[in-house]
């Protein structure tokens, strides 16, 4: 019973940081489930299923503003989705090909990776966009791809970019659609990747849907408390802190991977 309050108080944690700063779960979840002992490829997998339904709730809410720019949806989906395919053939592969300390060791740096670039979009996420619904002709349909694929080939891998590195990225290819809708666009476009993610990663196993639930049950009054802060905290140190922390646990993460091959 203690384990599963632990991660009852990882979700409080991620979902009092998501409401605060907006910071995607995976960037905070899985490494603290690595840290709780959890399996790397398991902390994954549960945490995409957990990410999946809180960022369903978001999106409908977004949906329900008429905040979801479609036409950079589209453009972001098309790379998207093939990205997340191909992140799930590449997990399919590591599971079949190596041992249990090997994976974990190729799992690690690529969370590792992901929490880097993850701590750089955050510290980025400064710039505010116009409060312009752009048509779509004058959106770079190539470049939007290109980071679709790259947001789900990474998610799918690692379960880490649907928030943090997605919107960061948009924000210097598609500066002119509004920020509001740049924020919703990036919920639903998280969506679109988390679901094929999430359906190779049931098929490979590594997914414990009771971690999830305790983790959801977690977020809901972690959302609140996030709520009531984000009035009563300049954001911008708490970004800037969790930036610092992303690099921490990164670089604590990496010493262990010769011993993970051993």
């Amino acid at each position: 019973m203690s384990i599963t309050w632990s991660y009852v108080l990882v979700g409080f944690i991620v979902g009092t940081c998501m409401a605060y700063s907006g910071v995607g779960a995976g960037a905070i979840t899985t490494p603290l489930l690595i840290f709780l002992g959890v399996r790397t490829d398991t902390a994954i997998g549960s945490d995409l299923l957990f990410a999946l339904g809180t960022k369903i709730v978001a999106s409908l809410a977004h949906l329900q503003k008429r905040t979801i720019q479609w036409s950079v949806l589209w453009r972001l989906s098309i790379g998207g989705l093939p990205g997340a395919i191909v992140g799930v053939i590449i997990s399919a592969y590591l599971h079949k090909h190596m041992d249990v300390k090997q994976l974990e060791g190729v799992l690690r740096i690529a969370v590792a990776v992901a929490l880097l670039l993850s701590a750089t979009g955050i510290i980025l996420n400064r710039k505010l966009a116009g409060d312009v619904a752009p048509h779509g002709n004058g959106l770079p349909t190539a470049r939007l791809g290109i980071i679709g694929f790259f947001v789900g080939l990474c998610v799918s891998i690692t379960s880490i970019g649907a928030g943090s590195l997605t919107l960061p990225l948009l924000l210097v290819v598609a500066p002119m659609v509004a920020l509001r809708r740049l924020v919703g666009t990036d919920l639903a476009f998280a969506v679109v990747v988390l679901v094929p993610s999430l359906i190779g990663h049931l098929k490979i196993g590594d997914v414990n849907p009771t971690i999830s639930a305790s983790l959801l049950i977690g977020s809901i009054p972690g959302v609140f408390v996030g709520s009531y802060f984000v009035t009563k905290l300049p954001e911008r140190w708490f970004r800037g802190a969790l930036a610092g922390v992303l690099v921490v646990v990164a670089l604590a993460l990496l010493p262990i991977l010769p011993h993970a091959k051993g």
